[in-house]
């Protein structure tokens, strides 16, 4: 057959095919299509660690960054990030945590992850460790949701923070730390133990300090632990020794660092002997500083990242808190702030007459309330409370059961 011939069959045989089409859609009905296409499939947990490991290499190529990811619970991913290298003791902590932040930031935002670690349908669980900590057997574990970072980003940019800057570094590594755990079994005797160590380092660290003020050192001992926290408690002579903050300079070298290879939480108290004032109230100093915030300085210190002089300075403006000041009243006369907000735990239970039972906390606080009450939320000595209160009205105080805050009908006593 010629080619033309071919070209002319060809053509021929397409316009009776399409013929044939136009009259076959003639005899049917309206093609109907969805309103709403169906969305996108949520990508799994390995593209998920594609983009992270991605991101983190091309941010810091000298740094190898490891991750994985699994899906063995429905509506959940678990991912594990993982470097090989010991920088978040060494001079690659900054560089190196500032770098995993954007890539997580930047996850929950990715389009092509089709909505994993970002839609409520999907959650992610971040396991965060370098080679020094996994060989301790330690580890970060979040949650990384879309929310959880918009709240992050807010509460940055109340302090007048950015991307990089201290305070966006600051608050993120504050939600790593709060999420610190162990691979290993944790005991009150372990803590304990740890605990009596670390005040011998203190007073040791600090013993020429209090010869130069002609001060006896505070005295230094647990006050409460349990599996997974301690409270140590700084009793210092005087009024002025326990509000001198130059006598916190030591505390992330001697007690952070005895509990950064562990997961503990808890605090560390500093107070002074109640004085009288010139309303006639007696009041005191009482600071608390989370545990784990003195681990973050000792090693940030550690790995060179900020100095001493520094650190320092974070510890009075940022982690010290305050406890219970005064003896009968929760609050003070001149205090300028009508809320309070207060982590504790309990210390004491003692039960009284007719159902009353009273609660010693660690923010040095006593409050008395009803067996029932006592029974219903399942309170004992080691038990977290949380407290909120409102100038001139009720106190708010809460403990964790089940996983849900259970509230307590208390009346506040004094300060213990």
């Amino acid at each position: 057959m010629s080619k033309g011939k071919f070209v002319g069959w060809t053509s021929l045989i397409l316009m009776t095919v399409a013929a044939m089409q136009v009259i076959a859609q003639q005899d049917e009905g309206p093609i109907l299509r969805p309103k709403n296409p169906p969305m996108p499939a949520v990508a799994n947990p390995q593209a998920v660690c594609k983009f992270l490991s991605e991101r983190m290499q091309s941010s810091l190529p000298q740094v190898p960054t490891l991750c994985s990811g699994t899906h063995e619970v429905s509506g959940y991913y678990e991912i594990n990030v993982f470097t090989p290298k010991d920088v978040l003791e060494g001079e690659m902590r900054r560089s190196w945590s500032s770098a995993l932040f954007q890539a997580l930031e930047a996850t929950v935002l990715e389009k092509s992850l089709n909505g994993a670690c970002s839609a409520k349908e999907l959650t992610c669980f971040v396991n965060v460790t370098d080679s020094f900590m996994a060989r301790a057997g330690i580890h970060y574990r979040f949650i990384l949701s879309k929310g959880d970072v918009s709240e992050l980003q807010t509460l940055v940019k109340t302090f007048h923070g950015t991307e990089f800057s201290d305070p966006w570094y600051l608050t993120w590594w504050e939600t790593l730390m709060t999420s610190k755990e162990s691979e290993h079994p944790q005991s009150k005797e372990n803590a304990d133990l740890i605990g009596k160590m670390a005040c011998e380092d203190y007073l040791h660290a600090s013993a020429a300090a209090f010869r130069l003020r002609n001060k006896p050192p505070p005295s230094c001992y647990v006050l409460l632990t349990t599996y997974k926290a301690i409270y140590i408690e700084m009793a210092f002579s005087d009024f002025v020794g326990a509000l001198v903050s130059n006598n916190l300079a030591d505390l992330p070298k001697t007690v952070g660092r005895a509990f950064d290879g562990t997961a503990y939480d808890g605090q560390v108290i500093l107070k002074s002997p109640y004085m009288s004032m010139a309303d006639g109230t007696q009041q005191r100093v009482y600071y608390t500083i989370p545990l784990r915030d003195l681990e973050f300085l000792y090693e940030e210190i550690q790995s060179g990242t900020r100095s001493e002089a520094s650190a320092h300075i974070i510890l009075v403006s940022r982690y010290r808190g305050e406890g219970q000041t005064t003896m009968t009243s929760l609050f003070r006369s001149d205090q300028k702030d009508s809320l309070l907000f207060r982590d504790a735990a309990v210390v004491n239970v003692r039960f009284g007459q007719n159902n009353t039972v009273s609660l010693q906390t660690t923010d040095g606080a006593e409050w008395r309330m009803s067996e029932d009450n006592l029974l219903r939320c399942g309170v004992s000595p080691g038990s977290e409370i949380s407290l909120f209160a409102v100038l001139e009205k009720p106190p708010a105080l809460s403990v964790q059961r089940g996983g849900e805050p259970c509230r307590l009908d208390v009346a506040f006593v004094s300060g213990w």
